[in-house]
């Protein structure tokens, strides 16, 4: 299942959104018409930046874990997401669907969740799933 934008993705959307942003405002700050190349060389070197960052953070991560007992495995995950701020909150194609309530999700995402015989499948952005990992595995 494919539930969200890998790498490319993540940094084209990025890397567009703050090339276009800083080649107006540095026209507009520096007087400089559009028409102009210096605004657009400020904004794809910022836009450079922003796209490797945000793809970094942001892009979509899968994690599997293998589990001997999936009660005990269920009650971790649960607790630790909770913790997080997270809630169910829905279910979509077998994964259950966690969220942070009202304007925090805005920022934060969701957390994709399936658990099957011995093994867990865990999709988020990557900066949610290195923390994941780090409080669920030994």
């Amino acid at each position: 299942m494919h539930l969200s934008p890998g790498f490319w993705a993540t940094f084209y959307y990025y890397f567009t959104g703050m090339t276009l942003i800083v080649a107006v405002l540095a026209s507009q700050v520096l007087g400089l018409s559009l028409t102009q190349p210096l605004p657009y060389r400020y904004g794809i070197t910022l836009g450079l930046v922003a796209g490797l960052v945000g793809a970094y953070f942001n892009r979509s991560v899968t994690l599997s874990l293998e589990f001997k007992n999936k009660k005990a495995f269920s009650k971790t995950l649960n607790k630790t997401l909770s913790a997080m701020g997270f809630e169910p909150t829905s279910e979509i194609d077998n994964f259950v669907v966690y969220q942070r309530p009202a304007l925090r999700s805005l920022f934060s995402g969701k957390v994709f969740v399936q658990i099957d015989n011995g093994i867990a499948t865990i999709i988020s952005r990557a900066s949610l799933i290195r923390r994941l990992r780090q409080e669920i595995e030994p």
